[in-house]
């Protein structure tokens, strides 16, 4: 039997979010700390593999994974030929370029020519300095790259961040953004078409988590004389499911399916029109 791998990272700041979304897609993947780990689910038919994100772009191209999660930051930086399915919703973050909160520089276009700049993504730091005509030199760093500056290591810094508040802490201002960066799962072109079917199962099972996790189920006990306002309160998926009450003939229960950053707006107005017991619920898997 021909497996899928799908190659997962086995530590930094994706590793527990990937794990999660494993889960939700039933292959229970262990928590195994930093180690590389090969787990079989579905009787063989799929594979996870734990391995350094900086690696699965390389995986992935070269046909030791069919499919992987990694940072767009390092598809990007190691310009490694996959094919980007879809973006997931965690990992955000910026690839950024900062300079000493003292050094007097507003905009990355104000660096001078010839300073040093610490980074662990060459290529992409490269590439931007490029682009706006500096020319800086490059010290490549494994981790830590924000105490640079304070070491003498290098004038300026480019990091991934978040918030930004690492850089504050160690007194560091943001002065240009290099890239935008989220989990992305990839795949090799070449092995999902020759595994198709399963492939298919597990990029719909993975669409389907990514498209509930913005969504709340939600169900209410409405007057049935306000049902005409209701298609325009709850869109849903395809309109929302009207239901009838045992032993009531003034309202009828109804569920449906809406925005979770629309969620608080939607309860205020039900209730506005007498809606009761509003119960509101986590969506596992939603397929569209």
């Amino acid at each position: 039997m021909t497996s899928v791998r799908i190659a997962i990272p086995n530590k930094g700041r994706l590793n527990q979010s990937a794990i999660r979304l494993m889960n939700k897609i039933g292959f229970s993947v262990p928590d195994t700390g930093n180690r590389t780990l090969l787990a079989e689910f579905s009787k063989g038919r799929y594979q996870v593999l734990l391995a350094r994100a900086q690696d699965i772009p390389e995986f992935v191209e070269m046909g030791a994974a069919d499919l992987g999660i990694t940072g767009l930051d390092l598809i990007s930086e190691t310009g490694r030929k996959v094919e980007s399915i879809m973006p997931l919703d965690f990992g955000k973050c910026r690839l950024v370029v900062a300079v000493p909160e003292d050094s007097g520089i507003e905009r990355a276009e104000d660096i001078r020519d010839g300073c040093t700049v610490a980074t662990t993504f060459p290529n992409l730091t490269k590439a931007y300095f490029t682009k706006l005509g500096k020319k800086v030199e490059l010290a490549e760093v494994s981790g830590a790259t924000e105490v640079a500056p304070q070491i003498g290591l290098a004038d300026v810094i480019t990091d991934l961040t978040e918030t930004g508040s690492t850089l504050k802490l160690n007194h560091l201002r943001e002065v240009g953004v290099i890239l935008e960066s989220r989990a992305v799962l990839i795949g090799n072109a070449k092995l999902m078409e020759e595994k198709k079917d399963k492939v298919e199962e597990v990029t719909s099972a993975i669409a389907s988590v990514i498209n509930a996790s913005r969504k709340r189920y939600l169900m209410a006990n409405v007057p049935k004389d306000s049902l005409p306002n209701l298609r325009t309160l709850l869109p849903g998926v395809s309109g929302p499911t009207v239901m009838t009450i045992m032993g009531r003939e003034d309202f009828v229960a109804i569920h449906a399916v809406t925005n979770e950053d629309e969620l608080n707006g939607v309860i205020t107005m039900l209730k506005s029109i007498g809606a009761t017991g509003i119960l509101v619920m986590p969506i596992e898997r939603m397929v569209l």
